[in-house]
């Protein structure tokens, strides 16, 4: 009886975040809903009708509205790093985002997108989920973005609620619209936030990086000299870093690279040695290179019931992408 009602019981939680979220969502810049719509009006155009769904578009608009606060209902263990100056080997900036969720209907449907929006002339690009609009990790020709969800070690995570707007959109209105991470930061602090993560965002302008503490109450940031101190790790100049572990973390695997590779950090040592000896990345991983202008990606493969890896992200081959190129596909 619970297997048959479980997928009812979610619809419902869903419908409660969208009826929570829906006149928020509505204010940003992002115009998610237009986006959304599309996809509805698309997916009913290729069933043709014959799901029952689309026999009524008002109503495939609404569902596939609903679908999309799924991010707003899981919550993400991941890991996040920023190193520049003296810690890579030519004094720009390498990020690393991995994604930790376990087994669910993620890791099999990974897609890039490229977007190329209409109301700014900012590119962007995201790692994510077919029909899925939001942000969970991506770039832009200006900025790049890291995220964990904000767990403590003392139990449980920072108060919030479900009125507002899904940080996955404000991450997306981040990627859109900021030139920089000062306006990246800005853009969060503007926001009607809802429930604790942590953010990273790097720039081109700067080739530095902070961290950002976003949750209901504030969103601050932090860099290489401040983070320690909520995270309880060893401090590094020009590296700011966050472990797939509750904060603070007693954890020294992340630290123990950092401090091996420290000087000598480039995008290949990252890709091949961090997400793989932190055990950090099951769903999917991005690698950002922002001085040689490379991006490397990597997703975990499942078994037929979206529960057993195959193989995880950080144990799977990473495909590398020219950033150029990315922004250079034709606009449809």
């Amino acid at each position: 009886l619970g297997k048959h009602l479980a997928p009812e019981a979610f619809h419902i939680a869903l419908e409660y975040v969208y009826l929570r979220q829906e006149k928020f969502i509505r204010e940003t810049q992002g115009h998610v809903f237009d986006e959304t719509d599309g996809i509805a009006v698309g997916m009913c155009q290729v069933a043709n009708q014959t799901t029952p769904m689309c026999k009524n578009i008002n109503q495939a608009k609404r569902y596939v509205r609903v679908v999309n606060m799924l991010p707003e209902l899981v919550r993400m263990q991941c890991s996040m790093m920023g190193a520049w100056g003296d810690a890579t080997i030519d004094g720009k900036l390498v990020q690393m985002r991995t994604l930790d969720f376990g087994g669910g209907p993620f890791a099999n449907n990974s897609v890039v997108i490229v977007h190329h929006p209409t109301d700014t002339n900012i590119a962007y690009a995201s790692l994510g989920f077919p029909g899925v609009v939001g942000v969970v990790t991506g770039l832009s020709e200006k900025i790049a973005q890291c995220e964990k969800v904000d767990d403590l070690a003392s139990g449980g995570n920072p108060k919030g609620s479900y009125s507002g707007v899904a940080d996955v959109f404000v991450i997306r209105d981040m990627l859109q619209h900021a030139n920089t991470k000062e306006e990246a930061l800005t853009i969060a602090q503007n926001a009607k936030r809802t429930w604790g993560v942590w953010l990273g965002i790097g720039d081109y302008n700067s080739q530095e990086f902070l961290a950002m503490d976003y949750q209901q109450a504030h969103a601050n940031a932090y860099d290489d000299k401040s983070l320690p101190t909520r995270t309880n790790q060893s401090g590094f100049k020009n590296v700011a870093y966050i472990d797939k572990h509750p904060q603070p973390s007693v954890h020294p695997e992340l630290p123990d690279l950092v401090k091996k590779f420290y000087g000598n950090i480039t995008a290949p040592n990252v890709v091949k040695n961090f997400p793989l000896q932190t055990q950090s990345g099951d769903v999917h991983i991005a690698i950002y290179d922002l001085g040689q202008n490379n991006v490397f990606f990597s997703t975990g493969i499942t078994d037929a019931s979206g529960i057993n890896y195959i193989r995880k992200a950080y144990e799977s081959p990473f495909l590398q992408f020219d950033i150029e190129s990315l922004w250079s596909e034709p606009k449809p």
